[in-house]
């Protein structure tokens, strides 16, 4: 028993010493405070971006909707323009606007009972606009459930964001760079029974 405790003795000793170096603590922790301190910037400005092409999306559904004439390529890349104002972005913002319909297949009214169709679609430079060929799978499962005969307004944007900052949590990850955040809202005209696409 005397020989264990002979040999836990130094051990212990190690472990109990409160001595220290304020610089070679520093040095240790300084790196690990400063990755938190910047990361919390980081993420701030990452939400604040998320959060201005969210409300972005809403405003511009929000004006569609309203909308009683016929609207044109021209008049969907001038909200483009009033989306980049509104992100404050210094990347080109993406935007999209489809109108769908549904259309019940039988008089009991049950809900998802109808099909839904692509009325027209309109997409800023970067993205592609929707065809029947991928409605079902782009814009269908996003729709809320619609009344016969009734149009919804999906307006879909995108804002490219950078940290200012790449920083990673490992060594081995890879560093964060642009990439795009995504929104989509869908809305019922307000004024007119149908947002209608003119030449």
């Amino acid at each position: 028993m005397a020989l264990f405790r002979k040999i836990l003795r130094p051990l212990t000793r190690y472990f109990g010493d409160e001595s220290a170096s304020v610089t070679v603590e520093a040095v240790m922790i300084l790196p690990i405070l400063l990755w938190g301190y910047f990361g919390l910037f980081i993420l701030y400005d990452g939400y604040r971006a998320l959060g201005s092409n969210f409300r972005a999306g809403h405003t511009i559904s929000d004006m569609l909707s309203r909308e009683t004439n016929a609207i044109n390529a021209a008049y969907i890349e001038g909200l483009n323009d009033i989306q980049d104002i509104l992100t404050q972005s210094p990347h080109r913002t993406v935007l999209r606007v489809t109108v769908a319909s549904y259309a019940d297949s039988n008089s009991n009214g049950i809900i998802d009972a109808g099909e839904h169709s692509l009325e027209w679609s309109y997409s800023t430079a970067g993205q592609d606009a929707i065809v029947n060929a991928n409605f079902e799978t782009a814009i269908v499962p996003y729709l809320p459930p619609m009344q016969n005969g009734g149009q919804l307004i999906v307006v879909e944007t995108w804002m490219a964001h950078e940290p200012f900052l790449n920083i990673t949590m490992l060594s081995n990850s890879e560093v964060f760079g642009a990439f795009y955040f995504e929104s989509l809202v869908t809305t019922r005209p307000r004024f007119a029974g149908q947002l209608v696409w003119g030449v």
